[in-house]
């Protein structure tokens, strides 16, 4: 008998799954166990000892900071990334004091583009001016703290 091309793949899906849940099992019995099991249904989120979730601010989700944020100040802790976005094409982003806060520029020549962004270095504060040439877009000033 010969197999149709969709139906190898699908069958070796089933066997390698039926082999993972053979191998979840420590227990041999088919009697369920009486001990409640602790897995939820619903996921649930725990904390680091920082009282966030993950450990390494540089993996967190960046802080986004649009024009609207012109005249805020953002919180943020050291490692902790921000995306500069909605300015204008052509937007220059300077900081105050690059070894609190690092700002780039959005670069890119159409096949491959990086967006406008920064990183909290360390402790202190620093502004960060978002600029068209010589006019000014936004001013927006980045309180770091240790995590």
């Amino acid at each position: 008998m010969r197999l149709a091309r969709t139906a190898i793949p699908t069958l070796a899906l089933g066997l390698a799954l039926a082999a993972t849940l053979a191998g979840c099992s420590s227990d041999s019995s088919s009697e369920p166990s009486s001990t409640p099991s602790s897995a939820s249904a619903t996921p649930t989120m725990s904390e680091s000892s920082g009282g966030l979730v993950g450990g390494d601010p540089s993996t967190w989700s960046p802080v986004r900071v649009t024009p609207d944020d012109d005249g805020s100040t953002q919180a943020l802790v050291v490692g902790q990334a921000v995306i500069f976005e909605g300015f204008q094409e052509g937007a220059t982003f300077e900081s105050s004091d690059p070894m609190v806060f690092t700002a780039s520029d959005a670069q890119g020549d159409g096949e491959s583009t990086t967006v406008a962004g920064g990183q909290a270095l360390a402790v202190g504060t620093a502004e960060v001016i978002a600029k068209d040439g010589t006019v000014d877009l936004a001013t927006i000033t980045f309180v770091v703290t240790a995590q």
